[in-house]
């Protein structure tokens, strides 16, 4: 499968807890597979019709692993997906939010201009730094919002809070919104998910950012 046209700049928001990989070793690989079958569908580079991808790898501290314009091949691309590494610990949604729009959508950081703008959030659990339920990850989720970055969320197993996740992603519905039972469920929604990646979202409500 393939999107064709699609001038998207996205970015991977990917949860590396310790929940991630807590019952069976192979839920890392298969979230990292799951990335790259998502990649797989576009066609990646610079110019108009293309995707770029960037990279947020999060637990109890968050960085970006590599920015819109690092990559600008495909195989270079899926090599970097899947050599990242599994680290273990909390769920900083908070600072991976905040990384999002303050680096990798800053202007200077490859970003173009009448590109959509996507960030993907792939976790199993629940945010909880700097504590469980902190106003700072939908302060950071409105940040994004408000910089007309879409926020999509797919949640996996039965630990997430799904009401949670509804009030960070963009215009809460079920196309902004996946939740699967387990990681080898996420192979099934590729080809429902990509696709919609590409739709502009609508123009963003200013958001008052009182929590």
């Amino acid at each position: 499968m393939s999107v064709a046209e699609c001038f998207l700049d996205l970015c991977f928001l990917v949860d590396s807890s310790g929940s991630i990989n807590y019952k069976d070793a192979t839920n890392w690989d298969t979230a990292l597979q799951f990335v790259t079958n998502v990649t797989n569908s576009f066609t990646i580079g610079p110019s108009d019709g293309q995707v770029q991808v960037a990279f947020v790898l999060f637990s109890t501290t968050a960085n970006v692993s590599w920015g819109l314009t690092r990559y600008p091949e495909k195989r270079s691309l899926i090599d970097a997906i899947r050599r990242v590494r599994y680290v273990g610990d909390e769920t900083n949604l908070n600072d991976a939010l905040r990384l999002t729009w303050s680096e990798v959508f800053a202007s200077g950081r490859g970003v173009r201009s009448g590109s959509v703008k996507a960030a993907v959030i792939l976790t199993d659990g629940e945010d909880n730094v700097p504590e469980i339920g902190t106003p700072l990850t939908l302060r950071n989720a409105d940040m994004c919002k408000n910089a007309g970055i879409r926020l999509m969320a797919v949640g996996v197993s039965n630990m997430i809070d799904r009401n949670r996740l509804m009030q960070i992603v963009t215009r809460p519905s079920d196309s902004n919104f996946y939740e699967v039972p387990n990681f080898s469920s996420l192979q099934r929604i590729v080809l429902d998910l990509t696709p919609r990646i590409c739709v502009t979202p609508p123009p963003p409500t200013i958001s008052k950012l009182s929590y």
